[in-house]
């Protein structure tokens, strides 16, 4: 899937999810793990779980990585998601 694919629609769906975060958000995730879509779905239940708004401009970077609301994350561990910049 190309870096210019919307992802946000996904992320938004798992910002909108019953709250969850970590090993919980992997088991409620309803996409193929390490989809573009899973990892789009974890960073929208984890945008929500740390308290920040809603997604916007959800794209894939290189590796496990996403760019959302301005900032770069690390979904090499999915349960752990790291804000990278």
């Amino acid at each position: 899937m190309s870096s210019s694919v919307d992802l946000t629609p996904f992320a938004q769906d798992g910002f909108s999810a019953e709250r969850c975060e970590g090993d919980e958000a992997l088991a409620e995730c309803p996409y193929m793990e390490s989809s573009p879509a899973a990892m789009a779905w974890l960073v929208g239940a984890w945008l929500r779980s740390t308290g920040q708004p809603a997604p916007r401009a959800v794209r894939m970077s290189r590796g496990y990585k996403v760019h959302a609301n301005g900032m770069l994350l690390s979904l090499a561990d999915p349960a752990a998601i790291a804000r990278i910049n």
